[in-house]
């Protein structure tokens, strides 16, 4: 049962760098960062949130649902209590779950039709250079790559946002590597309930926001696969610089502070 609720980091060979799709944006919005977190390991290690806590369990929930068309409430339950994260709010994950599976199973995963849940996949792009991540859920009847997203907002938004659009481009650049059907890309956001509460000035009850689950797609164009392919090119070949031009670092990252001086030039007689 650990499986639905475990990070998956996939398996490379000794020596290798995976470019993980989640990032993709990073690199190009926060170069410095991305480089000083993934090849510098500079990165406090991530521990968990509330809102991150809460996103495991709707995704292990959507997986438990795709292998045996039921969810193991206890198991989820079981799972939160064992949390002992301090800066995990585990009083709000509990007063949430339930009703955002509940939508999720209810509104989406009874009458979808997927073919993988969870799945790992990956490509080479250079020698030991890689792109990788699990899927949430890939159709390859339809050729949709399918992404859940939880969210604190009230209303769903009708776009994609930057990061998940180059998430789930990296995605279907692999599958269309592999020679598998991809052509529409999925995300099903599940919303908190959120509860209004009462106004200051009135004293009467404000509105409350039902938890909904919601879909928006995009069908993938020509200029998005060259847009995607450029992308994780770039990627591929900076990390590669870096590996065997350190003298390149500072400019790579932008960052100045990876400057090296030149050595002295030794002069002999």
């Amino acid at each position: 049962m650990n499986k639905y609720f475990d990070y998956n980091p996939g398996t490379f060979p000794e020596g290798s760098f995976r470019i993980s799709p989640s990032q993709i944006s990073r690199f190009f919005d926060s170069t410095a960062q991305w480089y000083r977190e993934f090849l510098l390991d500079e990165a406090p290690a991530f521990t968990g949130s509330t809102a991150s806590e809460l996103g495991n369990c709707v995704h292990a929930a959507a997986a438990m649902y795709h292998d045996t068309k039921s969810v193991d409430k206890q198991a989820i339950l079981d799972y939160i209590n064992s949390i002992s994260n301090p800066d995990v709010d585990k009083s709000v994950i509990l007063d949430q779950y339930k009703l955002m599976i509940e939508n999720l199973v209810n509104t989406y995963l009874m009458h979808a039709r997927h073919t993988h849940s969870e799945e790992f996949i990956s490509t080479e792009v250079l020698p030991k250079i890689y792109v990788g991540g699990s899927v949430d859920a890939y159709d390859q009847h339809s050729g949709t790559i399918v992404d859940y997203k939880t969210t604190s907002a009230k209303t769903v938004p009708s776009t994609f946002a930057r990061p998940y659009y180059f998430q789930l481009m990296t995605y279907s650049w692999i599958l269309k590597r592999q020679n598998r059907p991809v052509n529409t890309l999925k995300l099903v956001y599940v919303t908190r309930f959120v509860d209004g509460g009462y106004s200051d000035k009135t004293g009467k009850k404000l509105k409350d926001y039902e938890s909904k689950c919601e879909s928006i797609t995009h069908t993938i164009t020509q200029a998005d696969w060259d847009l995607i392919e450029g992308c994780i090119n770039t990627i591929a070949h900076s990390v590669k610089l870096w590996q065997e031009q350190p003298e390149l670092r500072f400019a790579l990252a932008q960052d100045w502070r990876l400057y090296q001086k030149p050595k002295p030039t030794l002069f002999v007689d």
